[in-house]
């Protein structure tokens, strides 16, 4: 059973979601929605008040590969303007991941008041995360001209795929998505069910950067290179 999977150059594919980039000991986390629980009670939603794990993952991820720096890929939070409990619980996780790697947040279509709202926290926040020609942008904003890289990686759009198992239970799982220009992450939230992208095509400023791609599923405890296949995404 494979955890982790090599998915191109410096580049490691983490059965949690997570990208590991290993020339820079960076760590990229993309779609976490923190405090999505809390910010759905907000808007009044009576689901359950919980964070789904993600503490745990978070931690546990970190210590895995101790990298010198985590970067979140966009939509670090769900939603701005906090509420008490809500923010606690944020600033509690952060905080303890500070404690262990210098923490980065690449702006999202979430989490565009981050800086305002959890401004007291030594954390860079910026547009996008370079590394010489490496460049990890949240990917709310591809129709918009795009600073040269010799490749991508992003978030956003939460990649998944259905997959059956021998019972014929359908299951959406989620997935990388890996090609020369680009490689998409999936959504690193509890919450994120996540875009069959087997079934629904994607958006199209994706789809022209990812071109011809491979798929590696992931279940959070396994990573899987999916069989060859036509994919009409790709196309």
């Amino acid at each position: 059973m494979e955890t982790r999977l090599r998915i191109g150059p410096d580049r490691i594919a983490d059965a949690s979601g997570a990208l590991f980039v290993e020339s820079t000991r960076t760590l990229m986390i993309a779609d976490a929605h923190l405090g999505y629980g809390w910010a759905q009670r907000r808007r009044g939603q009576m689901g359950p008040v919980t964070d789904g794990g993600i503490a745990q993952r978070l931690t546990a991820v970190v210590d895995k590969y101790e990298p010198e720096e985590l970067v979140f890929l966009g939509d670090t939070v769900h939603a701005p303007k906090p509420m008490a409990a809500e923010r606690e619980m944020i600033e509690m996780v952060l905080r303890q991941l500070l404690e262990k790697a210098r923490v980065s947040v690449v702006q999202g279509n979430h989490d565009r008041a981050f800086a305002r709202d959890f401004g007291a926290l030594p954390i860079a926040v910026s547009p996008s995360w370079r590394h010489e020609g490496l460049l990890g942008l949240h990917g709310d904003r591809l129709h918009l001209e795009l600073p040269e890289a010799d490749h991508y990686v992003i978030g956003h759009v939460h990649p998944a795929i259905r997959l059956i198992d021998d019972a014929s239970v359908k299951r959406r799982v989620p997935a990388f998505l890996v090609g020369n220009k680009l490689t998409l992450l999936p959504a690193f939230s509890p919450f994120a069910a996540g875009l069959d992208v087997s079934q629904i095509a994607l958006p199209r400023e994706v789809k022209r950067l990812l071109g011809k791609h491979e798929v590696y599923v992931v279940t959070g405890r396994q990573i899987a290179l999916m069989p060859s296949r036509t994919n009409r995404n790709a196309e």
